[in-house]
């Protein structure tokens, strides 16, 4: 199950373009996916991830409350307050502009930060790991053993790391990337460049698919049932980014 999980992870987890935040000599702030002329002040990727739960707070870029609630539990400094504002002016041009392009690829650019970033693209390794190294010990124990032993007991050792691997997988990836999923789209959803709410059905829908997203992390559901439920965010993100 875990390795299956893995797989449709990778497929789903495949790069995408990179979004470059500069300022230019009059200091004005763009959002690209082109780089940057030469002499342009590179800025620090706004939104910020989301931290994980049980960290401790800090006076750092984001902070989040113990309790559920999406961005309610997000403070941004002054920084990071600049960078969503300056998202919410370009996407404010791409909507007049009739860009699409833009807006879609905005929301694809910021689930993707969100799924890897800070390290997280490293994770899916530990899976990989746990089975390894369950498999050797159980090969390790079974050299004391008579030779009919050896095959059952590996074979056993590998179901456990499959087991530990898929609980690894949900605690380490699953969970910290939901996490960071709905606080971040959370605050998207304010900084849309339409100068207005979010129509009720699609805060109704959004917030369904967080709930699912959370659900899917949890550690006893099955490893690939997470991937489809970013698809699926995914895609009901990019409905209400062009039609909000």
């Amino acid at each position: 199950m875990a390795v299956a999980g893995l797989l449709v992870l990778a497929l789903l987890g495949q790069p995408r373009a990179r979004t470059y935040y500069w300022r230019d000599a009059a200091g004005q702030t763009h959002i690209t996916t082109a780089p940057p002329p030469s002499g342009a002040e590179m800025l620090d990727s706004p939104p910020p991830p989301a931290v994980e739960p049980g960290k401790a707070v800090r006076p750092e870029p984001v902070r989040q409350s113990a309790s559920k609630g999406g961005n309610r539990g997000v403070v941004l400094n002054s920084v990071q307050q600049e960078a969503w504002d300056a998202l919410n002016q370009h996407l404010a041009k791409a909507r007049t502009e009739g860009d699409r392009r833009t807006l879609e690829g905005v929301a694809d650019s910021l689930i993707h930060d969100c799924l890897w970033g800070s390290g997280l693209w490293a994770m899916p390794v530990v899976p990989l790991l746990s089975v390894l190294l369950m498999g050797l010990l159980g090969w390790w124990l079974a050299l004391g053993l008579r030779e009919g032993s050896l095959a059952p007991l590996i074979s056993g050792f590998l179901l456990l790391g499959l087991a530990l691997g898929h609980l690894l997988l949900n605690g380490f990836l699953y969970h910290p990337q939901a996490v960071r999923l709905r606080q971040n789209l959370e605050l998207l959803e304010q900084h849309m460049g339409t100068g207005k709410a979010l129509r009720p059905e699609y805060r109704t829908l959004l917030q369904q698919r967080y709930q699912a997203l959370e659900q899917a992390a949890e550690p006893f559901q099955a490893p690939w049932r997470f991937p489809a439920e970013v698809k699926t965010l995914r895609e009901a993100m990019k409905q209400v980014m062009v039609e909000p």
